[in-house]
């Protein structure tokens, strides 16, 4: 795995936690719900030659709290972020609730943004067939997020974190307060969305349960010239679980996986950023 940096952000209302690998072009990754704020492999693979920014959302993982009451306020702050690490241009990436902040990122950075990658992304009202994470019990979380039994089955014997759990609990407080109401979407989003003009690629787990495939329908229609790549064999994370694949197709030249020392790919055994209740 590259080296990583992480630095604390300061704004006005917090500070914003920023974790930072490699060097060259800069790629932003956006999170979750439920991510722990470490660099997914699939990351570290894309720091072998890009500079990558991975900003945790205020009130998430070890960010301080802000007052923010929507996803755009949300966007807003993120963008101060970049503004205050002298980030000009940069390819975004946004999974989940992280894709919805991406969008709205995308529409206030304007031409600083050279390209958006929407990876199972919340935004949409879609044709309402997503479950109300904050209404779903721990396990049946862990099935709709995680489609192989492998990786479910380390995530659900793996010791009990305390830190990860406060974290997570912090994390889906926040993300209710600003996107229970409406559920995970906002209605003005889609035609505000349709100015975005740089080059647009959508990712979905073919086996996501926590936001089914039909969302990615939705967002073809919002961005007619996307790529949509479907990922089988994958559920609400296809960039984890299958992460060779997400990176083969992606608008970044994708790269093989880091090595270990001993030769393993550092992906094919990671199994502890599936071990959370929530999407990530």
């Amino acid at each position: 795995m590259p080296p990583t940096t992480t630095e604390f952000v300061a704004l006005p209302h917090g500070a914003v936690r920023v974790v930072e690998a490699g060097s060259g072009p800069v790629v932003v990754y956006l999170h979750g719900v439920g991510d722990q704020g470490e660099l997914l492999p699939a990351l570290a693979s894309l720091a072998a030659d890009h500079r990558v920014l991975r900003p945790d959302h205020p009130g998430f993982v070890e960010s301080d709290d802000a007052a923010v009451n929507s996803v755009r306020e949300l966007a807003s702050l993120q963008l101060a972020v970049l503004d205050r690490l002298v980030v000009q241009e940069f390819d975004l990436i946004g999974c989940s609730l992280g894709g919805w902040v991406a969008v709205e990122l995308a529409l206030l950075a304007g031409d600083r943004v050279r390209s958006l990658t929407l990876i199972d992304a919340a935004g949409l009202a879609g044709d309402g067939s997503a479950p109300d994470i904050f209404a779903t019990d721990p396990a049946t979380m862990l099935r709709l997020t995680v489609h192989d039994e492998q990786r479910r089955e380390a995530a659900r014997t793996a010791p009990p974190d305390a830190v990860v759990s406060r974290r997570l609990q912090r994390s889906r407080e926040t993300a209710r307060r600003i996107a229970a109401d409406p559920y995970m979407h906002d209605p003005s989003l889609p035609d505000r969305a349709r100015v975005i003009s740089v080059p647009v690629q959508v990712f979905w787990g073919a086996q996501d349960g926590v936001i089914p495939v039909s969302y990615a329908t939705a967002w073809s229609a919002v961005f007619p010239t996307a790529d949509v790549q479907i990922i089988d064999r994958a559920g609400h994370l296809p960039h984890v679980e299958r992460p060779e694949e997400f990176l083969s197709r992606s608008f970044l030249d994708g790269r093989s996986p880091v090595s270990l020392p001993d030769g393993r790919s550092p992906v094919s055994t990671d199994s502890s950023v599936l071990t959370q209740s929530g999407p990530a």
